[in-house]
């Protein structure tokens, strides 16, 4: 049994081939941002996505022809969780969301694209997954009070990456399902989201999307409040130039001209200054913030969980290592195992474990 599993981030697609449990192929196709964000609908973005996963596959001799399974995930805050057949209807309420961002919903096309070429084209069958992850708010009723009268804290982070190094490390380290441990998650990528994960329930976390926590390689984070209002009425900027700012030009990116990993990764191991302390900098803020969470699990922690792209760097992650392993262990789970999430989910449906819904015919 072949799996081709892919996730579409913000500026990349990440694509691994599997032979039954084995890992044949990993790799990720860069985007142009700008690129990405003048595809207006989700279906023209799963287009490009499914253009660049097919020229990826041909480069590197990997043939779509023998593949059984191609599965993705979703999130589509209007859909039930579970694992979906990628088919018209499912399509339709897709492209009719219009809440959600098209990052989140062109997995959804380019997989079904992906599964109808492989049947046009070399007259097999192939199934076309989507994995329609538990999104619902499960924040305490303590950390969801703001402070202020009429905001309430409903943090939006990182949903997939958290759950699946959660998932896999208490599978694979704990031995336990998730629902049976207490951890703290942190996603590192392009922003950064730390989870307190109770009993498999994310009780806390910081909402990245809502300038909270540790600024990241293009987010900034909380900001000092008072600073921050005299900047939004300075007349200096407009409202979309300041949200621009803090989302995508802050972190990182407001000192550094390339943000990018392996850039980042370059200047910190040649002995760059400003670079090592910017990144040493990130790391104790995350370090914070996995302090805070570890609070809100009033200290009992089993381990602590690195997942995301950034979780790649090593130096990185020994750094916030450093400041919290005395918390509980430090394990890490880096983006690659949100792949490998959605390959173990498709062996469990070819196996029978899971059953497949039809949107509109099942449970919604």
């Amino acid at each position: 049994m072949k799996i081709l599993a892919f996730i579409p981030k913000t500026a990349a697609t990440e694509i691994a081939v599997y032979d039954g449990a084995a890992e044949s192929f990993y790799g990720a196709i860069d985007h142009e941002p700008s690129e990405l964000c003048s595809l207006l609908m989700p279906e023209e973005q799963g287009q490009y996505r499914f253009n660049a996963i097919s020229e990826m596959m041909s480069g590197r001799g990997l043939s779509l022809c023998d593949v059984d399974i191609v599965i993705t995930h979703a999130m589509c805050r209007d859909l039930p969780p579970g694992i979906y057949m990628a088919e018209e209807r499912l399509l339709h309420k897709i492209s009719a969301n219009l809440i959600d961002d098209n990052q989140y919903r062109s997995g959804v096309f380019a997989a079904y694209l992906l599964s109808r070429h492989i049947s046009d084209n070399y007259d097999a069958e192939c199934l076309p997954l989507i994995v329609e992850p538990a999104i619902e708010n499960e924040i305490s009723l303590e950390a969801a009070l703001s402070g202020l009268r009429g905001i309430t804290r409903e943090p939006v982070y990182n949903n997939f990456s958290q759950r699946s190094g959660a998932a896999l490390c208490a599978w694979h380290e704990l031995r336990r399902k998730p629902n049976e441990t207490r951890m703290v998650v942190a996603h590192l990528g392009s922003e950064i989201s730390v989870g307190a994960h109770d009993m498999g329930r994310i009780i806390d976390s910081n909402s990245p999307q809502d300038g909270e926590g540790p600024f990241s390689p293009t987010s900034s984070g909380s900001i000092p409040l008072d600073a921050l209002i005299e900047t939004c009425y300075s007349g200096r900027y407009d409202m979309d130039e300041i949200l621009d700012m803090v989302s995508q030009k802050s972190g990182l990116c407001a000192y550094l001209d390339d943000v990018s990993l392996e850039g980042v990764k370059k200047m910190y191991r040649a002995g760059d200054k400003k670079t090592v302390f910017l990144v040493n900098a990130m790391a104790y803020r995350t370090a914070r913030e996995i302090g805070a969470r570890a609070a809100a699990l009033h200290g009992s922690v089993e381990v602590i969980v690195l997942t995301g792209c950034w979780a790649a760097f090593t130096e990185f992650t020994d750094e916030i290592a450093s400041y919290v392993d005395w918390i509980a262990p430090v394990k890490i789970y880096g983006a690659e195992n949100e792949l490998r999430l959605l390959v173990e989910t498709a062996v469990t449906v070819y196996r029978g474990d899971f059953r497949i819904l039809l949107y509109g015919r099942d449970r919604n």
